[in-house]
C-alpha cells in the first residue's frame, strides 16, 4: 500500500480521477491516533467458516434475478439456467456447458450497474466486463476489466478457470466506464453493496463464447474458445447475423 498522496490525475475517457491526499484534522473524529485505530466489531457468529474466506474455481458470478439474453432473444433469471441451453454471446449463440452456485464470501462485495432502461446488472465485484479506454489521441482499446483485481488475480491462481491471456485492468470506481452492451457501449459506475458472506451467487460456463449478456451487459464467461472477444464491438445492430434478433427484440417491446 503506498503512501496517500497526491499522486496526479487519472484520466479516462475524458473524466478525471485524483487520489487526495488526507487531511490530519480527519484522525480524531474518525477514531485514528498515533496508537490506536479504529476496528470493525467482531463477527457474532464467532468462527468465520472457511468457505467464506475466499472462493476459488469458476466464482465471477451474479444474483439471482440478473437475466440472461438467451439465442433466441428471451431473457432467462440465472438461476433458472440450465446446462444444455442456448444462451447469446459476443460471439454469438452457445450452449451452457456448466452451472456454479458459490456463496459471496469475505473477499468481495457486490456491485451494482445500471444500463439502458430496466437494465440493472449487480454482480460480484471482481467478475470481468469488458471495456474501451481511449487513449489521450482518442484511439481506442478493447479489454477485460475488473472492479475487484485482488480477488481475481487469487482465482487465476488457484483455480482452473479463468485462464486470461492476461490481467483485466482495474477499474474507476469513482467516474463511469465505457462497458460493452448488447446496444454498443454504455457509460456505468459500480454502486457497492455490502451483504452476507453467505449470499448465494450464481454462474454459467459456456463452450466457445466468453462474453454472455446480463442485464444487457457483456459480462465474462468462462469457456474452451477465445477467452478474448475481437476489437471493435459495436453492439448486436454491428453484427449481421444479429439483425433478425434485433427485430425479435424491437417487436417483443412494441
Amino acid at each position: 500500500m503506498g503512501i496517500i498522496q497526491n499522486s496526479g490525475a487519472v484520466h479516462v475517457n475524458g473524466n478525471v480521477s485524483a487520489v487526495l491526499d488526507r487531511e490530519s484534522q480527519q484522525d480524531d473524529p474518525e477514531g485514528w491516533s498515533i496508537t490506536t485505530r479504529p476496528y470493525r466489531p467482531a463477527l457474532e457468529t464467532g468462527a468465520i467458516p472457511p468457505e467464506f474466506l475466499c472462493n476459488t474455481g469458476e466464482n465471477t458470478c451474479y444474483l439471482a434475478g440478473n437475466r440472461v439474453r438467451m439465442a433466441d432473444g428471451s431473457q432467462k433469471a440465472v438461476e433458472r439456467i440450465k446446462i444444455g441451453d442456448l444462451v447469446l454471446t459476443m460471439q454469438g449463440p452457445d450452449r451452457v456447458r456448466a452451472l456454479e452456485q458459490p456463496k459471496l464470501g469475505l473477499s468481495r462485495k457486490v456491485i451494482e450497474l445500471r444500463g439502458l432502461g430496466d437494465d440493472c446488472l449487480v454482480i460480484s465485484d471482481e467478475h470481468p466486463l469488458w471495456v474501451r479506454r481511449l487513449d489521450a489521441d482518442g484511439k481506442s482499446d478493447d479489454t477485460w476489466g475488473t472492479y475487484n483485481l485482488n480477488h481475481l488475480m487469487y482465482e487465476m491462481r488457484n483455480s482452473i478457470e479463468p485462464r486470461l491471456p492476461s490481467l483485466p485492468v482495474p477499474l474507476q470506481i469513482d467516474i463511469p466506464e465505457q462497458l460493452a452492451h448488447e446496444t454498443g457501449w454504455v457509460h456505468a459506475q459500480p454502486i457497492y453493496h455490502h451483504l452476507a458472506p453467505s449470499t448465494q451467487l450464481y454462474n454459467i460456463a459456456t463452450e466457445k463464447g466468453c462474453a454472455v449478456f446480463v442485464e444487457g451487459f457483456a459480462a465474462f464467461s468462462h469457456c474452451l474458445g477465445s477467452l478474448t472477444p475481437a476489437n471493435g464491438w459495436q453492439g448486436l445492430s454491428g453484427r449481421p447475423a444479429a439483425q433478425d434478433l434485433l427485430r425479435k427484440l424491437e417487436l417483443h417491446s412494441a
